[in-house]
């Protein structure tokens, strides 16, 4: 019995791994994405359009028998987005209805679950005309499922080679009796062979998702200190509603069952507890107008107190030993493994933007402390790395892999990772529990969730043949490889700077967040606008501004040619004048005793003459010469008769 159920395990094994290596290196597909069909599904049949995680974990459970963990399903949400069933907007998940309704998953279903109850009772009715047998629904439904397990590839060599169905070498129990069915049938009846042949397929990709490994041990942290950043053990310890509690609490209790050594800064502790601090003044002093942050917005909410937050400052030592946390000092820093601090300072700074800068420095201190414990070490598993900073803050896992590890090894362990990133990691390395459900309803649902074309099955077999040449396969090489390909994927989208959507709390929680996001949005729009107003108010300002300056240039240009211009035509006038005066000058001039009343004349016709060129050249009047003449005068008078008043 031992061997036949190592048998079952070997070929599970192989042919799980023989379709996760086809999906990967023909269509891309890590084992993560054979759970997004159940979510889209889930999602389909959802009454509420905004996305909430542990409504969609409760509906996954309760439709599909699936227990996956929050950070697991929180990324099989992601890719649900990517392949466009949920859209982001306001900084939370709606579903998409239009392609939602494109699915055909539930026909899908419940087509090969009517295969299965069509096939039952022709089981039944051969091994009572054949072999005597009256068995119930429940044998023969366990015969065919025997048949499943052993005898699967048997089933699809035959169809895909158009070779007889062998029966050889089967052992005379219940499966023999399904194998001989379908040997008879081969001909007779293709249909029921086909419907086998469906039920085959949904039974190994159904070992595919759930491969069963009853003897696997989890792999255990050895070395490891998993630093928790201030977000995570807020978030953990519930100061931040329970919404936010659960997926942080099922990580620290994953990592306490695989023997991680639970661990914060002391700094760390610091700003724990300036954090909560600063909420108890806001809340007894009652400045709660601008209050940001999930930690102040829960106290707020939840109607806490200044001394409830104060309680839970005096209780935090507990609370930290309560989740197995311990409070490490900073330890002493060795030159030959400093980083770069102050770049990597400027780094965050340019990418997120801090608003308090302490935090900045906190983030600063932690990743170049857990840096120094690594000793310039790349590790391969995370479990063994030495030490590892768990944050929920996706930009600062980004930027620190961007500043420190762009050519660090592929597959190496960062030194910064996010919470829901290392949950993903490690639940990837152990078995899947399979759902409490019906094995029909198993080979229904993950038959609907992948319906692989028959080109697919042709590689899948021709790889499941060529893995069987190179001779036995382990579960551990199929979960080595599951968790490879999904470590690398993960990298890929932190490259590529695929942040979440907040999905943690309830619908009306989700939907709060959306408001308070879509108005935050639509002030950054009406500030957008009033700045580029202000630009172009300003672009035209200087624009206007330009033009004057402009034409006060032309018209002094103007001024300037029309002042040279006249002064020229005034001289030329000026030179035509006095040539026309000199010429009429009588030159032969008598004695001046013999005609001094013709000098007197001369003389008057040159004052007049000069007072012609005068009011030509200058405008000069009789009236302007009187008054020049009248202020000179008084001017005079007035110094004469001052001086003899003195």
């Amino acid at each position: 019995m031992a061997e036949e159920t190592t048998t079952r395990m070997s070929t599970a094994a192989l042919v799980s791994l023989a379709i996760l290596k086809v999906n990967w290196d023909r269509l891309g597909r890590d084992y993560i994405e054979n759970f997004v069909p159940f979510v889209a599904e889930a999602l389909r049949q959802s009454t509420d359009d905004v996305v909430s995680l542990p409504q969609l974990q409760e509906s996954l459970r309760r439709r599909f028998g699936l227990d996956l963990p929050l950070n697991p399903l929180r990324q099989v949400l992601q890719r649900a987005a990517k392949h466009g069933f949920v859209r982001r907007q306001s900084g939370v998940f709606y579903r998409n209805s239009e392609r939602l309704n494109e699915l055909n998953f539930d026909e899908v279903r419940s087509a090969v679950v009517s295969i299965h109850d069509r096939v039952l009772p022709r089981v039944r009715d051969f091994a009572r005309a054949e072999r005597g047998l009256e068995w119930s629904g429940e044998q023969a439904a366990a015969a065919i499922h025997a048949f499943l397990a052993d005898h699967s590839l048997k089933l699809l060599y035959a169809q895909a080679e158009r070779t007889p169905i062998e029966t050889k070498g089967i052992p005379r129990k219940a499966a023999y009796v399904v194998a001989s069915l379908l040997a008879r049938s081969r001909e007779s009846d293709p249909q029921l062979v086909e419907d086998f042949t469906t039920l085959v397929k949904g039974y190994l990709l159904a070992n595919a998702i759930y491969l069963p490994d009853p003897g696997r041990v989890a792999q255990r942290f050895q070395t490891t200190r998993v630093y928790l950043d201030t977000s995570v053990v807020v978030f953990a310890a519930g100061y931040a509603g329970p919404e936010r509690q659960a997926p942080c609490e099922e990580l620290l209790q994953l990592l306490r069952d695989y023997g991680a050594d639970l661990r914060c800064f002391d700094f760390t502790l610091n700003e724990i507890r300036g954090t909560l601090d600063a909420s108890a003044a806001r809340l007894r002093t009652g400045r709660l107008r601008d209050a940001y942050g999930p930690t102040i917005e829960w106290f707020i909410e939840s109607g806490r107190s200044a001394s409830d937050v104060e309680l839970m400052v005096a209780r935090l030592p507990a609370k930290l030993r309560s989740l197995a946390i311990t409070v490490d000092e900073r330890p002493t820093r060795l030159a030959e493994f400093q980083v770069y601090e102050k770049g990597f300072e400027a780094a965050l700074e340019a990418g997120i933007g801090y608003r308090n800068p302490k935090a900045r420095v906190h983030d600063v201190d932690c990743v170049a402390t857990v840096a120094q414990l690594r000793r310039g070490k790349h590790s391969f598993e995370a479990e063994s790395c030495g030490a590892l900073f768990v944050t929920t803050n996706f930009d600062l896992a980004k930027i620190t892999r961007e500043f420190f590890q762009a050519d660090a090894p592929e597959g190496a362990v960062a030194l910064c990772i996010t919470d829901y990133s290392l949950g993903n990691l490690l639940w990837l390395k152990n078995p899947m529990r399979a759902p409490d459900l019906p094995q029909k309803f198993l080979i229904a649902d993950a038959y609907a969730a992948t319906q692989p074309p028959d080109a697919l099955w042709k590689a899948y077999l021709a790889e499941i043949a060529r893995l069987q040449e190179r001779g036995q396969i382990t579960a551990d090489e199929y979960f080595a490889l599951r968790h490879s390909l999904a470590a690398r994927r993960t990298l890929m989208d932190l490259t590529a700077g695929d942040s979440a959507a907040f999905t943690e709390g309830t619908v009306a929680e989700v939907l709060r967040v959306a408001k308070e996001n879509l108005r935050a949005d639509l002030q950054r729009q009406v500030e957008q606008e009033r700045l580029r107003r202000q630009d172009a108010e300003s672009t035209a300002h200087s624009l206007e501004l330009r033009d004057e300056a402009r034409r006060e240039r032309i018209a002094a240009r103007a001024a300037r040619v029309a002042r040279v211009a006249s002064r020229a035509a005034c001289a030329v006038l000026l030179m035509v004048l006095t040539v026309g005066a000199l010429r009429t000058f009588p030159w032969s001039l008598p004695e001046l005793k013999d005609a001094w009343y013709r000098y007197l004349t001369t003389a008057v016709l040159v004052a007049f003459f000069l007072y012609t060129v005068a009011s030509i050249a200058w405008g000069a009047s009789v009236r302007s010469i009187g008054d020049w003449l009248e202020k000179r005068l008084a001017a005079r008078i007035e110094r004469w008769l001052s001086r003899i008043s003195e």
